[in-house]
C-alpha cells in the first residue's frame, strides 16, 4: 500500500509530531503519528491502520491504477444517480436593485407563461423515468416569489406524480427573502418545500447598499423578519456576497444574527462567496468593479478562511472542501428557462451557444459545446487538488476569455487555503 496521489499531508502545529492527512477524493481526515507516515512509505503498516487508512481514502494499492481510476469518477456518480434534479427560471424580474446582478440587462419583466409551465411538467414526467427514486426542483429567478401562483401549480401537480410513483418529491427557493413570508412558507411546506436560501450581504448597512429594492427602499429588516417567522418550519439557509473592500464586516452580520435569535440551530448553515465581475462587452452591466474574475485572486483565499473562521467559531454549519461535481458534468441535471429551453448551469441562461435543448423538442448532444471531460488531461490528472477542482467553473473561465474552451484551474487558491480549512473543522467540528 502507498499514500494516495489524492491525499494531502499536513503538520499539525499543535500536537508536535503528528500530521493531518486529508483525502480529496473523499472528503476524509484523519490525525496521525509521523511514525504512521514513516510505516506507509516502508511497508510496515499494522493490518488495523491499513484498513481504516484504505477506507478513509489515505492509502491505495496502486496509486497509477488510481489515477486511472478517477476518469471514470463522474460516470459512477451518474450511474449512482437515481434522482432527477431540475431547476427552472419562473422570471426575470426582480423587487431588488442588487448593484451587482450577473443576470443585469437580460432582467426585466418576463415571466413563464402557464403554457410553457405545463410543458414543463410534461418535459419532467418524461425525464422522470421508473428507476427514479426522488425529484428534486430548485425555483430561481429572478426572484421565484413574484411567481408563487405558478410555484404552487408546478409543484402541486409533480408532487401528485412522484408520489404515485411511490418516489419523493422535494423542491428549493433561492429567494431574496423580502416576499418570503409566514403564510407562503406554510402553504410552500405542504406542497414539499425542503429548504430555502436568503441572501444577507453583510450588516444593514452595506446590505440595504447593495440589495435595496427597486424604490430604493431598505431591505435588511425585512428579510430578518421573514427569517424569524419562518426558520421554525422550513430549513433556511443564509448565503451573502462580498467583495474585497467589505468582506470583514460581515463578522458583524453573524453577530447580528446571534444577538436576534437566530443562532446556529435554527438556521441550517451560512456560506458566504465573492462577488463576481461581469466582462467587458458583455450584456450584464459593467459598472461594478468590486467582485474577482478568477478564485485564484489572492484576497479571494484570505477572505474564504478568515469569514469561514468566524462561521465556525460561532457554531454556525458551513460546507466542508469536498469533491466538486459540477452540474454540468451530471446526467439528470438541467436547468429549464423560463422560455423553455434548456441549459446546464443558471448562470449561462440568454447567452448564445449554450442552450442544449428545449422542453418541446428534447435535449441535444452537448458533450462537445460544453467540454465535458475538459479535465481529462495530464496536468489535471497529476494534480492532487482534481477531485476539489475537476477543471473548475466554466462560467468563470468564460467571464475571462468570453468562451469555455481553457481550464479554470483553482491551483493557487487551494495552494493557499485548503490547509487552514481543514484545520479549523478539526478544531470547531467535533465529529468532522
Amino acid at each position: 500500500m502507498e499514500l494516495s496521489h489524492y491525499c494531502k499531508v499536513y503538520p499539525d502545529e499543535e500536537r508536535p509530531g503528528c500530521f493531518v492527512l486529508f483525502s480529496t477524493k473523499k472528503a476524509s481526515k484523519t490525525l496521525v503519528y509521523k511514525e504512521t507516515l514513516q510505516s506507509i512509505k516502508e511497508g510496515t503498516l499494522s493490518p488495523s491502520d491499513e484498513a481504516i487508512l484504505s477506507r478513509l481514502g489515505m492509502i491505495v494499492s496502486d496509486r497509477k491504477q488510481e489515477r486511472q481510476s478517477i476518469l471514470s469518477l463522474f460516470d459512477e456518480v451518474n450511474r449512482e444517480n437515481h434522482g432527477l434534479h431540475i431547476t427552472t427560471v419562473l422570471n426575470l424580474d426582480c423587487n431588488f436593485a442588487c448593484i451587482y446582478c450577473y443576470e443585469g440587462q437580460i432582467k426585466g419583466k418576463r415571466y413563464m407563461t402557464d403554457q410553457i409551465g405545463d410543458r414543463l411538467v410534461g418535459f419532467i414526467k418524461e425525464q422522470f423515468t421508473k428507476d427514479k427514486a426522488y425529484l428534486l426542483v430548485d425555483f430561481y429567478g429572478g426572484e421565484p416569489l413574484l411567481s408563487i401562483g405558478l410555484i404552487k401549480s408546478i409543484a402541486k401537480r409533480l408532487k401528485s406524480f412522484v408520489q404515485e410513483r411511490g418516489a419523493t418529491f422535494i423542491f428549493t427557493l433561492v429567494t431574496n427573502g423580502s416576499l418570503f413570508t409566514r403564510e407562503v412558507a406554510e402553504d410552500l411546506v405542504a406542497l414539499g418545500l425542503e429548504s430555502v436560501k436568503i441572501t444577507l450581504d453583510g450588516p444593514a448597512e452595506i446590505h440595504n447598499r447593495y440589495r435595496p429594492f427597486k424604490s430604493g427602499r431598505e431591505s435588511f429588516e425585512t428579510i430578518i423578519r421573514n427569517i424569524k417567522q419562518t426558520c421554525d418550519i422550513v430549513d433556511i439557509g443564509i448565503g451573502g456576497n462580498f467583495d474585497r473592500d467589505n468582506f470583514k464586516r460581515f463578522v458583524q452580520l453573524l453577530d447580528y444574527l446571534s444577538m436576534e435569535g437566530l443562532t446556529p440551530d435554527r438556521i441550517s448553515a451560512v456560506k458566504f462567496d465573492p462577488v463576481m465581475d461581469n466582462q467587458e462587452g458583455d450584456t450584464l452591466p459593467v459598472d461594478y468593479r468590486g467582485g474577482c474574475m478568477s478564485i485564484n485572486e489572492p484576497w479571494i483565499s484570505e477572505a474564504s478562511v478568515f469569514l469561514r473562521e468566524e462561521i465556525l467559531k460561532r457554531g454556525y454549519n458551513t460546507p466542508k472542501p469536498a469533491p466538486i461535481l459540477c452540474m454540468v458534468e451530471k446526467m439528470n441535471a438541467y436547468v429549464v428557462n423560463l422560455d423553455g429551453l434548456i441549459y446546464k448551469c443558471p448562470a449561462f441562461i440568454g447567452k448564445e451557444g449554450f442552450a442544449i435543448g428545449n422542453i418541446q423538442s428534447g435535449i441535444t448532444d452537448y458533450s462537445s459545446s460544453l467540454r465535458l471531460g475538459i479535465w481529462k488531461n495530464e496536468e489535471c490528472l497529476d494534480c492532487v487538488y482534481l477531485p476539489l477542482c475537476f477543471g473548475g467553473c466554466r462560467y468563470m473561465t468564460f467571464l475571462r476569455e468570453g468562451n469555455i474552451d481553457k481550464l479554470d484551474c483553482q491551483k493557487a487558491y487551494l495552494d493557499a487555503s485548503l490547509e487552514a480549512m481543514v484545520k479549523q473543522d478539526t478544531k470547531y467540528r467535533a465529529k468532522a
